[in-house]
């Protein structure tokens, strides 16, 4: 199984919404946040992506981010082996 991880590093705050009048820092300008593909695509294509949080929600563009953005491969392979064990 394979995936990609993609981290962005974060070009404006971006704030948290929890139906309160004043919204909290929840990503400062420098700081990292790591998607999937599919939210990737879906910020690369210009889609608002949007993540819960536990007071309420965070509202994201690809215009709060640098444009270079850092890619990580991962490969997990399962399999069984023998100890090798006699009778």
């Amino acid at each position: 199984m394979t995936h990609k991880e993609f981290k962005l590093t974060v070009k404006k705050d971006i704030m948290e919404s929890a139906g309160y009048e004043r919204q909290a820092v929840h990503y400062r300008v420098g700081d990292t946040m790591v998607v999937g593909e599919t939210m990737f695509a879906m910020i690369q294509s210009g889609i608002t992506g949007e993540i819960m949080t536990q007071e309420g929600f965070i509202r994201f563009d690809k215009y709060d981010f640098e444009n270079e953005v850092a890619v990580t491969t991962v490969t997990v392979e399962y399999s069984t082996r023998k100890l090798g064990q006699r009778k």
